[in-house]
């Protein structure tokens, strides 16, 4: 594990007070970072180069995860399987998927473009207790599913050689890898990574650095931890929010990370600061020390 000593201060930089602060994401062409409040369908971008930050769409229903296409717009993952690019100018476009059956009562809550352009997104389990599931998005906008019966789809990264997948599954309290076929997209192999049980808090979004290191953030568990391809925790950061959700790093070097928190609870009305701590639904700011690398970009065919 890192030294102890050596601590990185995380510097609130959008003061946002989102009830589920997720889905941070570097955008190099604009030089922003994106990010969502899930169930309020608000879309936030923040400017390093000035430290402003402002809401760019307010929707309707929920979004729950984006990616950056080729073109520079994102692509929207929605609430009952809607799929929907966006772009600063033109706003919302034609869904590339309408809905998906089974997932009426339901929503996305996590995604990552592969190094194909397509897009494995994972829904949330149902109120009435039907497990998510993993999916991948083709080029094409045809769907199959990538892994069934997941408790609750969360963050998702690639290793160095693409050779695998991470996958966290929050209600299961683990993160797993698979094996990754780019040339078909097929996930297989699960073989577990981190056994998360024991520890304060649950995984949740999470991101892979330069150095092959997964960086996971604990929701209820106020930090970021790193751990090496092993699983063996090397460094971790506390944040004065608890419910700590999603990590990516951005810059023109990739040298920050961004981290996301949320007041929650997971549904409901919003919690206060003063019970989830201080800064709780803000975008934070850290430097790790270590760098991260270019997130991949979808091509999805849209109309």
């Amino acid at each position: 594990m890192a030294d102890p000593t050596d601590r990185p201060e995380p510097r609130r930089v959008a003061d946002t007070h989102c009830h589920t602060g997720e889905g941070p994401l570097y955008h190099p062409d604009e030089g922003v970072v994106y990010f969502l409040d899930i169930p309020e369908a608000d879309l936030y971008r923040y400017d390093p180069a000035d430290g402003s930050h402002e809401r760019v769409l307010d929707a309707e229903g929920a979004v729950g995860g984006f990616t950056i296409q080729d073109s520079g717009d994102l692509l929207l993952f929605c609430d009952g399987g809607r799929i929907q690019p966006w772009n600063r100018d033109d706003g919302l476009g034609d869904p590339v998927v309408e809905s998906i059956d089974g997932e009426g009562n339901s929503r996305f809550n996590d995604v990552i473009a592969d190094p194909r352009g397509r897009v494995f997104c994972g829904t949330m389990p149902t109120p009435d207790g039907e497990p998510g599931t993993l999916y991948r998005l083709d080029t094409d906008g045809s769907l199959s599913v990538a892994v069934e019966d997941a408790r609750l789809s969360n963050g998702l990264g690639f290793t160095p050689d693409r050779r695998h997948v991470y996958f966290t599954e929050t209600e299961a309290g683990r993160i797993s890898r698979y094996r990754y076929d780019q040339a078909t997209g097929d996930l297989s192999d699960r073989e577990p990574f981190l056994d998360a049980s024991d520890l304060t808090g649950h995984p949740d979004g999470m991101t892979v650095d330069a150095e092959g290191h997964v960086w996971a953030a604990f929701w209820d568990g106020g930090r970021i931890a790193s751990y090496d391809p092993e699983g063996t925790e090397r460094q971790r950061v506390e944040f004065p929010a608890k419910k700590v959700s999603a990590v990516t790093f951005g810059g023109p070097d990739y040298d920050t990370a961004y981290v996301t928190t949320a007041l929650g609870p997971g549904e409901g009305p919003a919690s206060t600061r003063e019970e989830e701590g201080d800064g709780a639904g803000a975008l934070f700011a850290v430097d790790l020390g270590v760098g991260g690398v270019p997130e991949f970009r979808s091509r999805i065919e849209t109309r």
